[in-house]
């Protein structure tokens, strides 16, 4: 007797949910999954205030990079070019934007509209460690929000 797998397959906004054999089962697949273990990665700007983010995976429109910052940076960003989220993974790190200053710390995610100005500044003793997502499409923020 084979195991059935529950599958949803989802595209342009339609799911089509089907069951299938897991035993005897023959895949050709284009690309596979792959681990990428980014914890021991030292980026540029743990080590230089000034130094960038460490590019972990890339695509059409998209990158996304580790960021272990140490340091205050020593300028004001502003991105033309891609909206910004940054995902705080562990330890803390004050955000400044022209919009307001934020704390950021393990589970909080900041969204950067493109043209916002922004600096960020972390101990040197911190932990800090983020995943930060650059969108050339724009993004929208789809939490509602909670009243506290």
């Amino acid at each position: 007797m084979s195991d059935k797998i529950r599958e949803k397959l989802t595209s342009k906004g339609i799911n089509v949910v089907f069951s299938r054999d897991q035993e005897n089962e023959v895949l050709e697949i284009g690309s596979k999954s792959e681990l990428i273990q980014y914890g021991k990665l030292t980026p540029p700007n743990m080590e230089l205030p000034d130094g960038p983010t460490m590019k972990l995976l890339t695509g059409d429109g998209i990158n996304i990079e580790l960021s272990k910052r140490r340091a205050t940076m020593p300028f004001w960003h502003r991105n033309m070019d891609f909206d910004e989220v940054i995902i705080c993974v562990k330890g803390t790190a004050e955000w400044k934007t022209e919009s307001g200053t934020y704390q950021l710390k393990e589970g909080d995610m900041l969204l950067i509209p493109r043209g916002v100005s922004h600096t960020a500044s972390a101990k040197s003793d911190s932990n800090y460690m983020a995943i930060e997502i650059k969108s050339r499409a724009p993004l929208q923020n789809n939490v509602p929000s909670v009243k506290r």
